[in-house]
């Protein structure tokens, strides 16, 4: 049987050649080493083909530190940097083309561990939610599987279900003041991570064709799908609870009283594609002309309840940049009512959830229709759900999913020598 190699979330059967060297940094004990990888894939289409080769190259160009392995030999197995990527595309026709890459090995888990910084602030809001009375923020999640995990402020710990099992779920009120350090495995490490689905295929890296219907962006918790039909801006919001993807709910972005919608999403460009957090802008118009831009921005983050919406729209001859802008439930929603800074369904869903979706900005509710509007150039908005809304659990309430939005973090993922 063939032995594998895995680089980031592509898996092949072994290469042609491998090459092992140490890396000389000056550093006792340095733990670098170069391994060189040549081969050629065989794909059964040629649409398979540039996949492979498409993801090879972004990997090259991102500057990821990458889980590798090799089951031919173990002490491949750790964390990598791709240094460069080449492809053979001239048989590329055929579905076979040659490949060469290099990568710089950091470590493996014994020797390496990784440290999540933390930064960021509340988010300025019309709600009177200030920092000292969020609860169960700020917050970070940590990947399935993870151990080691060490935080001087000893943050409360929770666990999260995802399609990958438990992901650890840590708050406390100083985390941003420390950094955290934890240990993965390899085969772990993207269990529990934010991901970018692109025409069937999980992304690692930042390069990809331009495919902005039907793009999942997902935590193995909460996913959004983009639209597909023509003249409508949607996207569908759906929770993970015992093995299935439920709870639907579609919401379009709109415009003005009529709640007049841009056309099909015209481009997708992945802004950012880390294990713990991922971002997605989308572009449209509303115009027949190709006038009055829209983009929106959405974001997902490891272990979240909740999507991040950042919507901006451009003026037309017909139209102020700062004018009325809806956020609709369009299918699926029940009875909503108002609270702080969100909309809440009233009744529990056959799944067990309840969704919401609100803004920090001083929103008008109106629940009859099922929308928040603001006029405005910008709209930050978020969508969610309460998780086994009939008893929910502390971290899982409405008011926890609206502060975790709030608490707004930004983290910052690197490996460091343990």
């Amino acid at each position: 049987m063939a032995n594998t190699i895995t680089i980031g979330r592509m898996t092949f059967t072994s290469p042609q050649s491998i090459d092992f060297s140490s890396v000389v940094t000056g550093a006792r004990n340095s733990l670098d080493r170069e391994v060189g990888l040549q081969g050629i894939f065989v794909a059964d289409t040629v649409s398979a083909a540039k996949k492979l080769r498409d993801e090879l190259v972004s990997m090259g160009n991102s500057s990821l530190i990458l889980p590798f392995t090799y089951t031919g030999d173990d002490m491949f197995e750790g964390y990598a940097e791709i240094t460069s990527v080449s492809v053979d595309s001239s048989g590329l026709a055929t579905g076979v083309f040659e490949y060469k890459l290099n990568l710089l090995i950091k470590g493996r888990v014994s020797e390496m561990m990784f440290e999540s910084n933390m930064s960021g602030a509340l988010l300025t809001n019309s709600h009177s939610v200030t920092t000292g009375t969020t609860t169960y923020a700020p917050w970070h999640a940590v990947p399935t599987g993870t151990f080691n995990y060490n935080h001087e402020k000893a943050p409360t710990d929770a666990v999260r279900a995802s399609e990958n099992g438990n992901v650890a779920f840590f708050y406390d009120p100083d985390l941003r003041d420390a950094a955290a350090q934890w240990v993965v495995d390899p085969a772990n490490y993207y269990k529990g991570a934010s991901k970018i689905i692109i025409d069937n295929t999980v992304m690692t890296g930042y390069l990809s064709k331009n495919n902005p219907t039907g793009l999942t962006l997902s935590n193995g918790i909460i996913r959004l799908t983009s639209g597909s039909n023509s003249n409508q801006s949607r996207f569908t919001i759906q929770f993970y609870d015992n093995g299935s993807w439920v709870s639907d709910r579609t919401i379009a972005i709109t415009s003005g009283s009529s709640g007049t919608e841009w056309k099909l999403w015209q481009t997708a460009q992945i802004l950012r594609n880390e294990p713990h957090e991922c971002v997605v802008r989308f572009t449209t118009y509303s115009d027949t002309n190709g006038d009055g831009r829209l983009i929106v921005d959405a974001t997902v983050k490891r272990g979240a309840h909740h999507i991040g919406i950042n919507i901006a729209q451009g003026p037309t001859a017909d139209r102020a940049a700062a004018s009325r802008v809806n956020v609709d439930v369009v299918t699926n929603g029940g009875t909503f009512a108002n609270s702080t800074g969100y909309m809440l369904e009233s009744a529990v869903d056959s799944y067990g959830q309840k969704f919401l979706f609100g803004s920090p900005q001083g929103y008008t509710a109106d629940t009859s229709n099922k929308l928040i509007h603001l006029t405005n150039a910008s709209f930050k908005t978020f969508v969610g759900y309460v998780y086994n809304a009939a008893n929910p659990a502390s971290i899982d309430t409405a008011d926890a999913v609206r502060d975790q939005y709030l608490e707004s973090m930004f983290e910052n993922v690197r490996l460091v020598r343990a």
